[in-house]
């Protein structure tokens, strides 16, 4: 051979090697999936290592870049999403609630349609229809949700109602009487729980009494502004008993968030707690046994009981640098034995049909599980699920304000101008469009 064709076939090689190599790294940038979200915490992460142990299994060749960012509800990772998204360098997919949150990014156009999802796995048969309408706007699907949490549960210490032979309360009324017995017989004790430091866990309990007062249709109306605020009521009957509810309320509330005042409820040292299906995790983790420390029920049950239900999802972000990897995460999030193991460890339940009640290890979860499946389910207002967020963070303020001066006519009056000012008729118009 030559030295000229040795050149040549060194350079033929080389050049190989190099095209080889540009394949393979570019390749490696096509088999990637850059996920942001925000479960974080000790059992939300290790459920989030379902999702992803699950997608590995079925998608061998693509790498997940997974990027948690903590905060409550994701309250940080919004702000970092927005400039991401704005910026035009979007995530493959990222979480989000349903409804009026989600409702921003496709209003910026930061988000593109799911429906082939949809379509592909039939989710109108297999969810409930308020899922699908918590995730249509203009006629198109933009997310893929697989679990849900149900806010309205009401936690009560098991040895307090045992030693003073008091029911689980059904509606607000009962509510204010079982404070007042608690109060009156165990004046040591804080007849209801509740940490406001965050403000929202104030709402928590401003619904239940909300939905006890006016029904699930004057709540939806409420929170979409559908409600003339002023001569309503069910709104001012809400404000009244929510007013003789504050004498029972723990003293410091102010001074702590929910996950400070769930333990000494589940010792005794406060009676009952009105928050999420989230608290059950929570108390578990600590030692607190089902049933024995403390257990749970839907509230209200009278006049109606339903499902206040908090829902997660995935979307597609318009100008995702690998699609066909965020299709696949998408359609991974709706496998019913996916959802199954997910939310045992993740503390809901599963949203697809064809996961049983049987699932849960635990009561409260089965219960919710048949509860979501066989009574009415309403969207939460918190977390901007029914709510605007505009809205939501002024709604907040107005009743942290009255947890401490409770004038019922000027938050009335507080509460319209805050939903003039925030447009929330407007806004909310997509949960009434067919």
């Amino acid at each position: 051979m030559t030295r000229h064709h040795m050149v040549i076939r060194w350079l033929a090689i080389a050049l190989a090697t190099t095209l080889g190599a540009t394949t393979a790294l570019y390749a490696a940038q096509q088999q990637q999936l850059v996920v942001y979200h925000w479960w974080t915490a000790g059992g939300e992460r290790q459920a989030m290592q379902v999702i992803f142990d699950a997608f590995t299994k079925k998608n061998p060749t693509t790498k997940i870049v997974d990027n948690p960012v903590a905060g409550g509800g994701g309250i940080t990772l919004k702000t970092v999403l927005l400039g991401l998204l704005a910026a035009k360098i979007p995530p493959d997919t990222f979480q989000s609630l349903s409804g009026a949150e989600l409702k921003q990014y496709v209003d910026g156009n930061y988000v593109a349609p799911v429906d082939d999802v949809w379509t592909a796995q039939n989710l109108n048969a297999n969810y409930p229809a308020v899922i699908g309408k918590m995730t249509t706007f203009s006629g198109k699907h933009y997310g893929i949700p697989m679990n849900a949490h149900r806010a309205n549960w009401l936690f009560y210490n098991t040895k307090l109602f045992k030693d003073l032979k008091l029911a689980p309360p059904t509606t607000a009324d009962d509510l204010i009487a079982a404070a007042k017995r608690i109060k009156a017989e165990k004046p040591g004790v804080a007849p209801i729980a509740i940490g406001t430091r965050e403000k929202w866990p104030a709402v928590f309990l401003f619904d239940v009494v909300l939905l006890s007062t006016g029904g699930p249709d004057v709540y939806e109306k409420f929170y979409t502004g559908q409600l003339d605020v002023k001569t309503s009521p069910e709104l001012r009957t809400a404000l009244e008993k929510y007013k003789d509810l504050i004498p029972y309320l723990y003293e410091f509330h102010g001074a702590k968030t929910w996950s400070d005042i769930a333990g000494p409820m589940a010792e005794g040292k406060m009676g009952m707690m009105v928050i999420g299906d989230f608290a059950a995790g929570l108390l578990v983790q600590a030692g607190f046994k089902e049933g024995v420390d403390w257990d749970a029920v839907g509230f209200p049950q009278k006049p109606q009981e339903v499902f206040l239900m908090i829902v997660d999802t995935f979307v597609r972000p318009v100008g995702a640098k690998h699609p066909e990897a965020t299709t696949a995460w998408l359609t991974n999030l709706t496998d019913p034995q996916v959802q199954g193991t997910f939310n045992i460890v993740k503390g809901s339940i599963a949203i697809h049909k064809a996961v049983p009640d049987s699932t849960y290890p635990d009561k409260l979860h089965r219960t919710a599980s048949a509860t979501f499946k066989s009574k009415r389910i309403v969207p939460s207002s918190i977390h901007g699920v029914l709510a605007p967020p505009a809205f939501l963070s002024d709604w907040q303020d107005i009743l942290t304000r009255f947890l401490y001066s409770p004038d019922v006519n000027r938050a009335l009056t507080e509460i319209s101008d805050a939903m003039t000012l925030d447009k929330v008729t407007e806004s909310g118009n997509w949960y009434w469009a067919k």
